[in-house]
């Protein structure tokens, strides 16, 4: 039977977040989809306790093992991170980390955005959809905080797909 998961060891995380620069960052082990909500409502999964703001090492720890699931139950990792300059003015949306992480075995993979860096082992990067026009034609009438949503239009796109 095939349950959709990639066959992968634990991924290993490395980047250079300021988590005084993010109103939230987050990482979530993504284990499905929810096109009943947009944001992080709409990726189903537990979150990480290790890549997050509340992590109190984090800028001591450049390298997270992200083992807090079980091998092989996670379908993706999805990292946002909202951004503090502009929030008050609502002018961080272009500024925000948006980084979709598939775990496969023995991949390696670097994403880069602004600032901010991310090497993966045992994953790739996966393509976050630019508009809505490169999601599924199904979700494309959808209300914009759905269309504009880079969680929703990840999920839209990957899940529909996968």
């Amino acid at each position: 039977m095939d349950t959709g998961l990639l066959e992968a060891k634990v991924i290993e995380i490395s980047h250079n977040f300021d988590p005084a620069c993010f109103m939230w960052l987050w990482t979530k082990y993504v284990t499905g989809f929810n096109e009943k909500y947009h944001c992080t409502s709409s990726i189903r999964g537990r979150y990480s306790r290790k890549l997050w703001k509340g992590n109190a090492n984090l800028t001591s720890q450049p390298t997270i093992l992200l083992d807090e699931q079980p091998e092989n139950t996670v379908r993706a990792v999805y990292i946002c991170g909202v951004a503090r300059a502009g929030y008050s003015s609502h002018k961080n949306y272009p500024h925000n980390v948006h980084a979709a992480v598939l775990p496969v075995e023995g991949e390696e993979d670097e994403w880069q955005f602004e600032q901010w860096k991310l090497n993966v082992k045992n994953g790739r990067f996966s393509r976050i959809p630019a508009s809505a026009e490169d999601i599924p034609p199904r979700f494309r009438q959808l209300p914009q905080e759905y269309v504009s949503c880079r969680i929703f239009r990840w999920a839209a796109a990957y899940f529909e797909n996968a």
